[in-house]
This record gives C-alpha cells, structure tokens and sequence, in this order.
C-alpha cells in the first residue's frame, strides 16, 4: 500500500521540518509526498516583486517564485532523506488562498493524511489562534491532520496517546490511521479519559469495549485520570508523565478539542512544542 501524504509549504523553516518529520515517521513505507504551496495577493513572495525590478507581473513573478522554491524544497528532501527508494515527491503550485487550494487538490487527489508545521512566514503564533492548521481542523476535510510543532526532531515512536471521552464509538472516528501508525512502530497505544463525574454511563463502557476489540492486536493501556484545573493542563501532566511521542484525539465541533483549543492555558502548555497532534476526523 503507498500513503499519499500532503505536506502544504510555506517555505518556512518549520514547514520543511514538518515535511522531513513525515519522511522520517514513514521511512520504509511507501509514499508519494505532495508538496502544495498556495499563493495569492497576499503572498509573502509581494516583498520581492517590489524589490526585484522584473518586468514580469506579479501573478506570473508568484508562479515562477513558487516554482522555483518548490524545485528547492524538492532537492533538498531529496538529499536529507538519501534518496530513499520508498518515497515519491510531487511538487504542487496553486494560484489560490491556502484553504480553497487544499480542499480543491484533495477533492481530486486522494490524500491518506495531511501533515503540517505549526508556524510559518505567513505569521500564524501556532496552531490554536487561527492560523492555517487549525482552519484546516475546521474545515472538515474527513482527513486525519499531523500538526509538527516547531522545529521538532523526529525520535523514535514508541508511546502514541488517544485522548476520547468514550461517548462516541469508534464507527464515528476515522482510527485507521492511529491504528496502522501504532502496528507500523510497533508502539504501545495508551487510551485516556479524563474524568470530571464520577458517572460512567452503559454506553461509554460499550464504547470502551469496542476500542479494545478494534485495538486488539496493538498494547493497548487504558488510562482514567482526574480533571485538574484544566482538561489541557490535566493531559500535558499525563503525557510527559507517559513520555508520549505522539497524542491523538478527534475533532468535534464544540466538543472537547474545540475547548482545549480555547483554553487560554493552552498558549503555555510546553507539550505543544514538544509532542506532534494527530488530529482525527469524526464521521458525523
């Protein structure tokens, strides 16, 4: 089976580590890697049509700049991955705003899993104050999303973490990839609950079980931990605690993902500059 991973690019720094972080997650998988890069009106490329004293207008100067980046990028993954015979790039250049590019490429490409840096030269301070990765959560792209925080080296996957409050089944949460990533790195999955009531419903031990069945051929440790001043507060405790190398949950609109995102705490928790975020499509 080969993943088609799409990898948006601004040609920042960070958005080339998440690039390399995805080369190196599925180092002998086979892969095509699409580099997609969006400019517009607004590219940050306007700086150097000023400055440049070309005759070329500035949607063609963008289309050149941006052809001319990715052919970069292109041979310098090419070079940090050593040629790796399992791995395919394709270079992408798209006359559009970031959001419109991406939905209209994956609309006619399948993409297995959408993997991006958590700032870039576009300006966004990370993922949880409005910038491109999080608009990508919102959109519902029915993809998994893989948010690479800044300047992250890859290690070794050993300890993934699923954060879920048993309420939804595993039908409306697209865990495939969770799944395979864990078999892939033969790595132990730990399943957390973090509980403010005392009360667990029939349903949420129904949902339990069913986990344990789809996850049964993976070390599964299942976790409930007590809320302690903040769900974000309570999980970071948690998974440097665990020394989790990736955490999992799903995105609910007005669930508990789009609170965390709100949690103004969230802005100084040191585990988002630490741990990637595999954010999970529900089916709803």
């Amino acid at each position: 089976m080969t993943l088609n991973i799409l990898v948006p690019t601004d040609f920042s720094n960070d958005a080339y580590n998440a690039l390399h972080y995805a080369t190196q997650l599925y180092k002998h998988q086979k892969c095509v890697f699409h580099i997609l890069h969006a400019y517009d009106h607004q590219s940050h490329f306007k700086e150097d049509f000023r400055t440049s004293g070309t005759t070329k207008n500035l949607e063609n100067f963008l289309n050149d700049r941006t052809n001319e980046c990715l052919l970069e990028t292109y041979h310098k993954i090419i070079a940090d991955t050593e040629k790796n015979s399992f791995h395919q790039f394709a270079t992408v250049s798209k006359n559009d705003s970031f959001d419109k590019a991406v939905k209209d490429y994956m609309a006619h490409h399948k993409i297995d899993l959408v993997v991006m840096g958590t700032k870039g030269e576009t300006g966004a301070a990370d993922i949880f104050v409005g910038g491109n990765t999080i608009q990508m959560v919102k959109r519902k792209l029915h993809c998994p999303i893989l948010c690479i925080p800044k300047q992250l080296d890859y290690r070794p996957i050993f300890h993934l973490g699923y954060i879920t409050s048993f309420k939804h089944s595993h039908e409306q949460v697209s865990l495939s990839i969770l799944k395979s990533l864990a078999s892939y790195h033969a790595a132990s999955l730990h399943i957390i609950h973090i509980c403010d009531t005392d009360t667990v419903v029939a349903s949420q031990e129904k949902n339990k079980a069913e986990l344990s069945r789809y996850f049964k051929a993976i070390a599964v440790h299942f976790h409930t931990i007590p809320f302690e001043k903040s769900k974000a507060k309570t999980l970071g405790k948690f998974a440097k605690s665990e020394k989790l190398d990736v955490l999992a949950m799903c995105y609910y609109p007005h669930y508990f993902l789009d609170k965390l995102f709100r949690e103004p705490v969230v802005l100084d928790l040191s585990i988002y500059t630490e741990i990637p975020l595999l954010v999970l499509p529900s089916q709803e």
